[in-house]
């Protein structure tokens, strides 16, 4: 039997359950067979008022979208496609760098813990499998809503087979040799990323460690592209205290915010 016969329908009592086992203080999700974006659909719940915690999570998107709006292809119930309502309005503007990193390394770990696959953060936004070559296993789209909603999307592939994959470069948790619990790993998710929300909040300094720890892109060489398109290569030193990728291009540090960062080849 190959992973695509063994798909099922999230079963929404055994998500319940992994939540109430990890402690999960938000509302109870909302799974749905087919949609176009959860990030859309959590931004309308964002407008109506919702409460943090507040999650949609699908079988499969017809428009699904990672960063610089490139396609999410997504097979019904290959993976999990979800987004978080997180309400910072507590927290600096600023600080909000934070946000996709945290989901990243909340993701990150519970992909370890529950599967077995020693899941690594690509700065910004990229779940990865590192080795002799790196291979993108999810990833991560972070949306500001006004003054006091962000929309945290994550996907992440699951028992996903290699001919159902967008790009060489990307891999699943069952091609990996872990296990496809999607419920449980659905949980791990979201009571890690609310645990680590909670220390964001309290400004724990470990938690800044832990993330760069886990960040794959941490002494490699990269090419990162810059929002004017400039392109910037070198070794990457750190990633600081505000969420920036700290560059050494062989003549100085460069600070980059924001772009599309690609790891050299090791």
């Amino acid at each position: 039997m190959t992973d695509q016969d063994a798909r099922t329908a999230l079963d929404l009592p055994t998500v319940i359950a992994e939540l109430q086992a990890r402690a999960w203080p938000g509302p109870i999700p909302t799974i749905v067979d087919t949609t176009e974006s959860t990030n859309s659909d959590v931004a309308l719940l964002a407008t109506a008022g919702a409460p943090e915690g507040s999650c949609v999570v699908a079988e499969y998107q017809s428009a699904g979208r990672g960063r610089l709006d490139r396609q999410w292809v997504s097979p019904h119930s290959a993976g999990l496609w979800l987004s978080v309502l997180v309400r910072p309005s507590d927290m600096p503007r600023a600080s909000w760098n934070w946000l996709p990193l945290l989901a990243g390394l909340a993701t990150a770990r519970a992909i370890r813990a529950v599967t077995g696959v020693m899941a690594e953060v690509k700065w910004p936004n990229d779940l990865v499998v590192v080795d002799h070559s790196s291979r993108k296993l999810g990833g991560i789209l972070s949306e500001v809503h006004g003054d006091d909603a962000v929309v945290v999307g994550i996907g992440l592939n699951v028992s996903t087979a290699k001919a159902e994959l967008p790009i060489a470069a990307a891999t699943s948790v069952s091609l990996e040799g872990g296990s496809a619990n999607r419920e449980a790993l659905f949980a791990a998710v979201l009571a890690g990323f609310s645990e680590c929300l909670e220390r964001w909040r309290l400004d724990d300094p470990e938690l800044k460690v832990e993330y760069r720890a886990l960040c794959a892109s941490i002494g490699r060489v990269v090419e990162a592209t810059m929002p004017d398109s400039v392109i910037v290569r070198g070794l990457v030193l750190d990633v600081d205290n505000d969420g920036h990728l700290l560059v050494d291009d062989g003549t100085t540090t460069v600070m980059v915010t924001t772009g599309d960062v690609i790891h050299a080849t090791i």
